[in-house]
């Protein structure tokens, strides 16, 4: 953490090369005036660089099969390279102003783009392939994610504005705080964080970014273009809300927290078509509750934590029932040994036997942000056959698909992991293993990767249940207290659910290597 002093106005023009504090002030709405301002500020910085080796499982990465790729299985055609290789390159500053003792205003900046990143071999515009001489790069916006003040009052501290959200082990709610975390919860909120004694109450309301969300985007579901997507949005209509009061008991000397968040889901139609939820009328919506239980309690180098969601009430014409766990233990064994296991469900939409949306949709998603492997549970692995860069000119933002859209879903699951510290060397392993909570053997099913119901083929074979296993090695070389290197492996043997094509023709699965490079910088 850094701080830095805004004197008089004076002193201020000698940081006039200094843009983001000049950025933050303004955002912030402050006047550069006589008295000091203090400004403490951090941020992250990563560079990746990631080798995905037979993404399509079928050690054919070059062929595509029309037939199955059109049936909407399990299939990953593939992207005419054997391997899949990408690097990308990220920053996140987080200026804080201190007004004074009573007034903080925070905000988070962005230079590229979390997911997608910026770096390496970026294709050129279509008008700069012309030149004989010059070489360029293409360079990436700089922008204000997160802005937000604090007041602090005698009944609590009062925030507003765009901020992050956070709850239990990020199941529902995920800021992303990790030096390598790609999804981020945000949202436009009025909040009030108020403690009584070891316990705190924080009512909110928190209006979330169209287009960000699976609903809230579609002013008229009625009109789509011949994808699904909607060809209609406007503001003031369609929005996405969530109304939340949560309530936490914190123990710091016995090293025990509970809660339980409260969230009310208000939504619009649904910004994609094709979630497989429209009703008879082609209208759809959201109004569901969700009860967020967490806890954990540590007993000197053993800790035990746990998140217990449960959503309830409507999303289009189908109920929606459904819930998920999560449990965490930790053991430091020593001071240079740590073990731990992770264990979770992520429930699945069950069969159905008409093309009407359910009548009840049970399916649950994690939140990406919360990982077990280095592949099964973070790398979207048919998406890297597809558009799936920003440095690709011919494509818009709509079409891009990210290769870690791959959340916890239809999903039991179980994580060993093991590490070690050595002087200023981490090396760790893990195992994963899962086995799918639905499988497809009816007349429709729900894909979970393409978040659809789907027809089942004629004459096609019951979809097995295993996942696969994985087996994960990593190191990570502290060279200063703010700069790491990080190296990870991944083994990937995918289960008999990637067989299942939706034809009478089944994949042909086999394993999947994946290493990736990181330099990470924690300020």
């Amino acid at each position: 953490m850094k701080k830095m002093h805004l004197l008089n106005p004076v002193s201020f023009k000698r940081f006039i090369n200094k843009p983001v504090l000049i950025l933050s002030a303004l955002a912030a709405g402050i006047s550069i005036q006589a008295h000091a301002l203090d400004l403490d500020w951090s941020g992250q910085f990563r560079a990746e660089s990631h080798h995905v080796f037979n993404y399509s499982l079928s050690g054919d990465n070059t062929t595509n099969d029309v037939t199955r790729s059109h049936a909407e299985g399990y299939y990953i055609p593939g992207g005419g390279r054997s391997s899949a290789s990408f690097q990308t390159l990220f920053l996140r500053l987080r200026p804080v102003v201190i007004v004074n003792d009573n007034i903080y205003i925070k905000s988070e900046w962005w230079i590229g783009d979390a997911i997608y990143g910026m770096f390496g071999s970026g294709a050129p515009y279509a008008l700069d392939q012309q030149q004989f001489y010059s070489t360029g790069s293409r360079g990436s916006l700089i922008s204000a994610q997160r802005l937000w003040g604090e007041f602090l009052t005698d009944v609590g501290t009062f925030q507003l504005g765009r901020m992050p959200m956070h709850w239990g082990l990020g199941m529902v709610w995920n800021e992303g705080a990790g030096p390598y975390d790609r999804y981020m919860s945000t949202g436009d909120a009025l909040r009030l964080v108020s403690k009584f004694g070891l316990f705190s109450l924080s009512p909110g309301i928190y209006i979330f970014s169209k287009g960000s969300n699976i609903g809230g985007a579609c002013s008229d579901p009625t009109s789509r273009d011949d994808t699904g997507a909607c060809k209609v949005t406007s503001k003031g209509d369609s929005g996405f809300t969530d109304y939340s009061i949560a309530l936490k008991y914190d123990n710091t000397q016995e090293k025990m927290e509970l809660g339980i968040n409260y969230v009310r889901r208000i939504a619009g139609s649904l910004q994609d078509g094709n979630v497989g939820l429209r009703g008879p009328n082609g209208t759809t919506g959201m109004n569901y509750n969700v009860f967020d239980i967490y806890g954990s309690r540590q007993w000197g180098r053993f800790k035990l934590a746990g998140e217990l969601p449960f959503s309830s009430g409507k999303i289009g014409s189908s109920n929606y029932s459904s819930w998920a766990l999560a449990l965490e233990a930790t053991l430091k064994a020593t001071e240079t040994w740590e073990f731990g296991v992770k264990g979770g469900i992520a429930p699945g939409q069950g069969n159905q036997t008409s093309a009407d949306a359910p009548g009840t949709f049970s399916a649950f998603f994690f939140h990406p942000a919360y990982r077990t492997g280095l592949i099964m549970f973070n790398y979207q692995l048919r998406n890297f056959s597809g558009p799936n860069t920003l440095n690709n000119p011919s494509t818009g933002e709509a079409n891009l698909r990210s290769p870690y859209d791959n959340p916890i879903a239809n999903a039991k699951y179980l994580h060993l992991y093991a590490s070690h510290a050595l002087n200023k060397w981490d090396i760790r392993g893990s195992w994963t293993y899962a086995v799918a909570d639905k499988t497809a053997a009816s007349t429709y099913f729900y894909n979970s990767w393409r978040r659809e119901m789907v027809a089942t083929g004629s004459g096609v074979a019951d979809q097995k249940s295993g996942l696969g296993w994985e087996l994960d090695f990593g190191t990570t070389y502290h060279w200063d207290e703010a700069f790491r290197f990080d190296a990870d492996f991944g083994i990937f043997v995918p289960g008999g659910f990637y067989e299942f094509s939706n034809t009478s023709t089944a994949n042909t699965v086999g394993t999947v290597f994946a290493g990736v490079f990181r330099i990470g910088v924690q300020f």
